[in-house]
């Protein structure tokens, strides 16, 4: 099971979060319209991962990811902190999770066996600082976008971008 749990929709509103006046101005609370959990908050820090970084505004289209196992208040609607953003228009989906290497195919598959990339050449792999990434991707925490999978089990993709995060296999920088 991924450490990582996705959520996708619109931002309805960013606010500057103002739970410690002594951290006022380095964090938002995102006002989110999740697809599969209706209204939830999203606090966005400087810990965390925004694709690109890509200023959030109020009707973007994003995939946040947050701690699966992270405490989370009880209060309504949900709030939790954010691991990764990533602007996912239409038809841009993203994945954030270990993969690892088959032994009898080699093909990487993440954590759940739901999804398996088919790298080629023309899939960019760069470092969460931009630079290019040079190594093996087997065992290491990926953000993956793609735009298109199969319908086999596990579903199958060819990737556009990785984004690799290597040491301590966290999202936040």
């Amino acid at each position: 099971m991924s450490q990582y749990t996705p959520t996708s929709g619109t931002i309805l509103q960013i606010e500057w979060q103002s739970a410690d006046p002594d951290q006022m101005g380095c964090a938002l609370n995102v006002t989110f319209q999740s697809m599969d959990q209706g209204l939830i908050h999203m606090i966005v820090d400087g810990t965390t991962y925004v694709m690109n970084s890509c200023p959030l505004r109020a009707g973007d289209q994003v995939t946040f990811f947050y701690l699966t196992d992270a405490p989370v208040p009880l209060i309504y609607p949900p709030q939790y902190q954010a691991a990764a953003a990533v602007h996912t228009p239409s038809g841009t989906y993203a994945a954030l999770d270990v993969f690892t290497q088959s032994s009898y195919n080699g093909q990487l598959t993440n954590s759940d066996d739901t999804l398996r990339l088919n790298l080629s050449n023309n899939t960019a792999m760069m470092l969460a600082n931009g630079q290019p990434f040079g190594g093996t991707l087997s065992g290491k925490l990926l953000l993956v976008i793609y735009s298109a999978t199969t319908r086999s089990i596990p579903a199958q993709t060819t990737p556009e971008k990785i984004v690799v995060f290597c040491g301590d296999g966290s999202a936040e920088s």
